[in-house]
């Protein structure tokens, strides 16, 4: 890279109409269980009296607050701490609210060798689906180094450019830290070219439509059992 050309920063992109209907889907869950386990199990105590919804009221207002309060405090009390943006600069990866507040950061500096043959590797977990995390370590002289997986998702929004994100963060990983070796497998991971620092998106757009009909074969089997159990 040219010294004196700047670092690119780029951000994150948003598909909409994905994001849309995944926030319809969580709130609308959300108004359903709080009319099914607290609205009704309320109204039914004022039409029949406590005697006769005592049992269902232990049931469901339990049950209703348990899921409610945490995701009530976690997604609409404390807003200003979820991330809605992700960006990648000369500094590092952070991840900014809706009002460009940083939220939290990875920067360059705080990378670390891993005592490994690779610092920066991928990882599968249950909770990464078919794409892999990145995985890097921080720590300081006091400390050992310690695994940090990389994640380039947002809650309640859908990530359209996680690839270029990912390619982008390696990128300035070799740029600002040449001294940390970076897997081969993880350009094959994310389909990038190390010698462009392009993504393949030929095959990225495979994994998406694989990704896709899961869902979608996710769906008409729940729809199914719905209907056959229902």
């Amino acid at each position: 890279m040219n010294p004196e050309k700047p670092f690119p920063r780029i951000e994150s992109k948003i598909s909409l109409f994905p994001t849309f209907m995944l926030q319809t889907l969580v709130y609308g869950m959300l108004l359903l269980g709080f009319a099914f386990l607290i609205a009704l199990p309320a109204y039914g105590i004022y039409k029949r009296g406590i005697e006769v919804m005592l049992f269902p009221a232990l049931i469901c207002f339990p049950v209703g607050l348990g899921i409610l309060i945490p995701t009530v405090k976690e997604y609409i009390l404390k807003r200003n701490l979820i991330a809605s943006t992700i960006i990648v600069d000369e500094t590092g990866i952070l991840y900014c609210n809706s009002k460009r507040e940083v939220v939290h950061q990875i920067l360059y500096s705080d990378l670390v060798f891993s005592g490994k043959e690779y610092d920066v590797l991928s990882a599968s977990t249950g909770s990464s689906g078919i794409m892999p995390l990145l995985e890097v370590f921080t720590g300081s002289e006091k400390e050992a180094a310690k695994p940090l997986r990389i994640e380039m998702n947002l809650p309640l929004h859908v990530v359209k450019d996680r690839y270029t994100l990912y390619a982008h963060l390696l990128r300035g990983i070799s740029v600002f830290r040449p001294d940390l070796k970076i897997a081969p497998q993880v350009f094959n991971n994310y389909f990038i070219d190390p010698e462009t620092w392009q993504v393949n998106k030929k095959g990225a757009k495979y994994l998406f439509l694989i990704i896709l009909l899961a869902a979608l074969l996710l769906c008409g089997l729940i729809v199914w059992l719905v209907f056959s159990f229902g």
